[in-house]
């Protein structure tokens, strides 16, 4: 889902360097952190999961009595949700910065169709649209102002759904300034009413890797505002290495 893994600011930094220098995505040389567009910004915090070969171990959880256990693979041309009971896994490609959403269930192995993007995973809060980050690859956002959230300074990126696929017309995000990472998303439907929202509550450092391992997921009613239900997504611990037949 978004934003697991928050990037150490000097590997930020490193990362705006390379990009600006001829990696890909390319940068312009003078680009530094202050006059970034919104495109460019998103671009970074969708690079970020890249640096990272990493299995994970974490849940879905509502209240006490409700976890769902999922492994977390961050790979460098993928991002892969296994759940258990019964088996799936959902899984993005990240590769040449593009979005293409899989799930292998029951012995298919098949694209999601757009008219799944907001199902709900589990009879969680979490649908398609939020594990994958689909709203990380629409195109031109705009940096609609800045706010300090838990001490780090953001921008504020607005995007628009280009498709109308999914339950959100419009999303907000709030991207870290000193790291690349994904802190906050509101998003609306297509009338402007918040119908969703997720936010980063805690991180740690397992073993080399600072990872966010704790996410509220809520659902609002959007005529009233009223909160629904909530989910939280936490990661619990670093996974010995799983790899399926197809990955590279």
């Amino acid at each position: 889902m978004f934003s697991r893994l928050s990037l150490p600011r000097r590997t930020f930094l490193a990362a705006l360097s390379l990009l600006a220098v001829g990696g890909t995505p390319a940068f312009s040389q003078e680009k530094t952190l202050d006059n970034l567009n919104a495109d460019e910004v998103l671009r970074l915090v969708r690079y970020s999961y890249t640096l990272y070969d990493r299995d994970f171990v974490g849940q879905l959880r509502q209240g006490i009595r409700t976890k769902i256990p999922f492994t977390l693979s961050l790979q460098p041309k993928y991002i892969r949700f296994k759940f258990d009971d019964p088996p799936q896994i959902i899984h993005l490609n990240t590769s040449n910065d593009q979005f293409f959403l899989k799930e292998v269930v029951a012995g298919s192995d098949a694209p999601v169709p757009p008219e799944r993007y907001g199902q709900h995973i589990r009879n969680t809060d979490v649908t398609y649209d939020d594990l994958s980050m689909r709203f990380l690859y629409w195109p031109e956002g705009k940096i609609v102002g800045e706010d300090k959230l838990k001490t780090r300074d953001c921008w504020v990126v607005r995007v628009r759904n280009p498709d109308g696929h999914g339950q959100y017309g419009t999303v907000d995000i709030w991207v870290d300034k000193g790291s690349g990472g994904l802190m906050k998303m509101v998003g609306y439907d297509n009338a402007g009413k918040a119908i969703k929202r997720f936010e980063v509550l805690h991180g740690k450092k397992l073993e080399d890797v600072w990872m966010v391992d704790e996410m509220r997921v809520e659902t609002f009613d959007p005529e009233s505002g009223k909160r629904l239900s909530h989910t939280y997504l936490e990661i619990l611990d670093t996974a010995p290495t799983i790899r399926t037949e197809g990955d590279e």
